[in-house]
Parts: C-alpha cells; sequence; structure tokens
C-alpha cells in the first residue's frame, strides 16, 4: 500500500527517476497548464471546422458590418478626405480611420462574447463538469478559450484588411506595425481579464449574454471605433481611458496614421500595464469566487 502510493503520488507530480520536476516544479507545472490550454485550443477549432459553412459566414460577417461604417462616413464627409477629421485628430483619412478601428470591435468581442459563450457551449454540449474536472485551475480552461478566440479573431481581421485593400487600400506608416503589434498584445491581455468577467456570469446567470450585450454596447459608444475622442462628452471621455480598447486604438491609429492622442506613448503603454493588471486580478477574483459559490450551492450543470 505504501509503495502504491508512493507511485501513484508521483504519478500525480509528474516526478520521476529522470524527472526534474522536484528540483523545478514551476517550471514543470507551467508546461502542463501550457497543454491544457493548447488542448483547449485546439478542441475548439475542431468543433468550428466542423461546420465549415459556418466558419467561412464568421469571416465574412465582419466585412459585412465594417461596410456601413464606412460608406456612411464617406456620405457625411463628402468623400474620403475630411479636413474637420484632420483638425481633430491630425489625419484626413476617413477609411484609414474607421478601418482601423473597427478591427478592435473584434477584440472587444472575443473577450465579451467568444470566452462567455465558450462555457455555455460547454453547458449545452453537457461536458462542462467533465472538462471542470481537469486537473488544472479553472482559468487554464479559459485561457484554452481566450486562446482560441484571438487566433479567429485575426483571421476575421485579416479577411477585413484584405478587402478593405483591394477595394479602398489602406494608407498606413508600414514602420508602425510593430509597435502597435506591442500594444496590441498588451491590451489582450487586459482584455483577458474582461473575458474572465464575462465567463463568469455564464456560471451564475446561465444566460451571461444578456451583461454581455449590455457590457459590450457600453464599450461600443465610448471607445473611439469610428470617430475620434474628442467628441464624446467629458464625463463619457473619462471613462474611455479606464477601458484599455481605448488606448489600443488610439495608439496603434498614432503609429499608423500620425493620429494625436493628447499623451505621450510611453503614457499610454503605462496606462494599459496598468489596466492589464487590474483587469487581469479583479477578472480571476470574480471567477474564483462565482465558480467557488456555484460549486457549493450545486447549481454549476444547471442548464
Amino acid at each position: 500500500m505504501i509503495k502504491g502510493s508512493s507511485e501513484r503520488e508521483n504519478g500525480e507530480s509528474g516526478a520521476g527517476p529522470l524527472d526534474h520536476s522536484a528540483t523545478w516544479p514551476l517550471l514543470f507545472r507551467l508546461r502542463h497548464y501550457a497543454n491544457a490550454v493548447w488542448a483547449e485550443n485546439i478542441k475548439e477549432w475542431k468543433l468550428e471546422l466542423t461546420y465549415p459553412l459556418d466558419f467561412l459566414r464568421s469571416l465574412i460577417d465582419p466585412v459585412v458590418y465594417l461596410l456601413p461604417y464606412v460608406l456612411y462616413g464617406i456620405a457625411l464627409v463628402g468623400g474620403r478626405f475630411s479636413p474637420n477629421l484632420q483638425k481633430l485628430v491630425g489625419t484626413t483619412d476617413i477609411v484609414s480611420f474607421i478601418t482601423i478601428g473597427y478591427i478592435f470591435i473584434g477584440f472587444m468581442n472575443m473577450a465579451l462574447w467568444a470566452m462567455g459563450f465558450s462555457l455555455r457551449k460547454e453547458q449545452m454540449y453537457g461536458t462542462l463538469e467533465p472538462v471542470f474536472a481537469a486537473p488544472v485551475p479553472r482559468w487554464v480552461f479559459t485561457m484554452g478559450m481566450s486562446m482560441h478566440s484571438i487566433l479567429h479573431q485575426f483571421l476575421m481581421i485579416v479577411a477585413q484588411l484584405i478587402f478593405i485593400l483591394a477595394v479602398f487600400s489602406l494608407k498606413v506608416n508600414p514602420l508602425g506595425l510593430l509597435p502597435s503589434l506591442a500594444m496590441i498584445g498588451l491590451m489582450l491581455v487586459a482584455l483577458y481579464g474582461i473575458g474572465m468577467i464575462m465567463a463568469s456570469t455564464t456560471l451564475l446567470f446561465k444566460q451571461g449574454w444578456l451583461i454581455s450585450e449590455a457590457l459590450g454596447s457600453l464599450l461600443m459608444v465610448v471607445t473611439p471605433i469610428a470617430y475620434p475622442l474628442a467628441v464624446l462628452p467629458v464625463f463619457m471621455q473619462k471613462v474611455a481611458l479606464a477601458v484599455p480598447t481605448t488606448y489600443g486604438i488610439l495608439t496603434a491609429r498614432h503609429f499608423l496614421l500620425g493620429e494625436q492622442m493628447g499623451f505621450s506613448v510611453l503614457t499610454a503603454f503605462v496606462r494599459v500595464a496598468i489596466l492589464c493588471v487590474i483587469w487581469v486580478v479583479f477578472g480571476l477574483v470574480v471567477f474564483t469566487v462565482i465558480d467557488k459559490s456555484t460549486r457549493r450551492s450545486g447549481t454549476l450543470s444547471h442548464y
């Protein structure tokens, strides 16, 4: 019994005669978590690609949603270039301005909808409890969903950019691509925290889309997607500065189009880094509290 217990303990910890997990437990734990994240990502892709027409529709939809913004902007301005836009932000190209801004709607949708609805899908499939029984923390499971959502979102962005380049052509500074991607990467960390909150609402309310809809509508208004931040009322501008996507959009357009932000690039990166810590910690705390509450009350499997 002692020998069997010892072997079982070694098996659970991953330690063996040639295994250094006892020496570097954190490293092997992180590798274990990374394998779980990758497995969840692959599972989501297999499910999604099972229905190729639906997957193709998901790539076309963003282009269809983008067109009204672009065409409406051109109609109001009376052309592609706007002197008034240049006075507000320092660039005249309204098509490039709106396109770059609209791309960030997808990242918000990823945090608000994709991660939260993934838990709802597991409930509908009847697999939420088995998945949650995996020997990894719950946040690792949501990271796998987030990884799939981010990769899917990048495919949608590529489809949008190909269409816009073919029809309108974007006028951007190619030297701004790398710093823009750096800001986007930092912004995604903060959005992961928001996504954790949205995922936890599914456990609590089951129909978590109600909260996602309300929060998503608010974020779309305060985030300067298709209009400059300066046109918002002062109190809404203050709300916008607490949202990571605001800095992501402004900084990306600053690098790519030369948009004037009203603060330095360093300030933007520092503020997003602070928002990353705030949103991720808050998201993990909310998710942990709600997860424990639903398991304690026995409502995790309730539909």
